[in-house]
């Protein structure tokens, strides 16, 4: 019985990282790390059901505000926007920083 639950545990714990470094390596991506961030994680309170559209407004490389909006996952699904601020680290993976309602969003003078 001990055995089984040793090769239990090693299975879980192997597929948990095989998980996690194949979405920090699919996370270089912008996209891909917006879509990932508001669409999984269970205690997530911006998830989104899907989203309907993805702009970016401004990159310089390191820091990028891209514009998103969509159907929240809770019913009745209203329409949600908002304004994510993501930074990349040193390994080039994208991560959210800061997400603003769409009310405040950041405008260019």
């Amino acid at each position: 019985m001990k055995k089984f639950l040793a090769i239990c545990l090693t299975v879980v714990i192997v597929g948990g990282f095989i998980k996690f470094t194949y979405t920090s390596n699919k996370c270089k991506n912008i996209n891909h790390a917006v879509q990932h961030y508001f669409t999984s994680g269970i205690l997530n309170r911006y998830k989104m059901y899907n989203i309907g559209t993805l702009d970016l407004s401004f990159s310089n490389g390191n820091i990028a505000v891209v514009k998103i909006d969509g159907m929240e996952k809770k019913s009745p699904h209203h329409q949600r926007a908002y304004s994510v601020f993501l930074e990349r680290n040193s390994q080039g993976i994208w991560k959210v920083k800061k997400i603003y309602p769409a009310q405040v969003t950041l405008q260019s003078q």
